[in-house]
């Protein structure tokens, strides 16, 4: 029989496809990760994975083993919830967020939350990149698009609204710009297309199907930033730009309307910490949708 402990190793390597990935997420070498795998392989008799281009792929056996794997890894992790809130009440919570809602939206509200438990810690993972669940990179997640796994649980969080935003200075010096028609002799900020990680973010299209786009960035906040320094037009959510003094609204009556959807894990539901941050991101959702609906 293999050591229980090898799981772990056969776990992080399915989420990251790679050894040295894995090896880099266990803090070890990526020999002590190839090692485990194949005491693993070498007591079932049978090969876990396939190496392929694009990383290690699992066998049909690897797959059985998975779903044994992360029933225990479950077990182990609501044993230690259960354990650790005896011990020590609530503890760490990772919540993997978009970047402009997590940056600009809920970081600014946080206090609210840890006023009201102290014993509380919150690791925002806030990049211009899908966080994934199923990888256990994060514990809770907002996502733009909704997630259709079934071992996830997933609630509408909140609409939002994205309008049309460029510096004064920009405007002053830009050729004029009373309708839709106008868009397309200006410059324009938005994402590099061939990075984009959710097909909610192509925005441009929606106004200008024919734009100049002269500064390009995976960053939502960059391109702000961009939209300060007078290089074009910015497609940028309301609860960022609005109340923005460097920024201008262009064409009020122009705006599209996006949603966030929250998840997590099935049976990480159940956590006292998990459910008093998940609670929290919906009240809060609530409780300012006009900040994040404003026309």
């Amino acid at each position: 029989m293999f050591d229980w402990d090898d799981l772990r190793f056969f776990l992080e390597l399915q989420r990251s496809g790679r050894l040295l990935t894995a090896a880099k997420r266990l803090n070890t070498t990526h020999s002590t990760v190839a090692r485990h795998i194949e005491r693993i392989e070498h007591h079932l008799g049978v090969a876990l994975f396939v190496q392929q281009a694009q990383g290690y792929e699992l066998t049909p056996a690897g797959q059985a083993l998975l779903r044994h794997a992360e029933a225990m890894e479950n077990t182990a992790l609501l044993a230690q919830e259960e354990i650790t809130q005896a011990i020590m009440p609530l503890g760490k919570i990772r919540l993997g967020t978009a970047e402009g809602i997590g940056v600009c939206f809920l970081t600014p509200r946080m206090p609210q939350l840890f006023s009201r438990y102290p014993g509380l810690q919150v690791e925002m993972v806030a990049v211009p990149r899908f966080v994934s669940i199923l990888n256990r990179e994060a514990e809770i997640s907002i996502h733009l698009e909704r997630p259709d796994a079934d071992v996830l649980i997933t609630r509408k969080l909140s609409d939002y609204r994205l309008g049309l935003y460029a510096s004064p200075a920009y405007l002053a010096k830009a050729p004029r710009l009373e309708q839709r028609e106008h868009l397309s002799q200006h410059s324009w900020i938005g994402y590099v297309d061939d990075l984009l990680f959710s097909e909610q973010l192509l925005l441009i299209n929606s106004f200008c199907r024919s734009a100049n786009v002269v500064y390009r960035s995976t960053s939502v906040l960059a391109q702000q930033q961009a939209a300060h320094a007078g290089l074009g037009i910015a497609v940028l959510p309301q609860y960022m730009a609005a109340r923005d003094p460097l920024l201008q609204r262009v064409l009020p009556g122009e705006a599209i309307l996006r949603t966030y959807w929250i998840s997590t894990r099935k049976e990480l539901h159940k956590s006292v910490r998990l459910r008093i941050v998940w609670d929290f991101l919906m009240e809060l959702c609530t409780t300012d949708v006009g900040v994040l609906m404003e026309a």
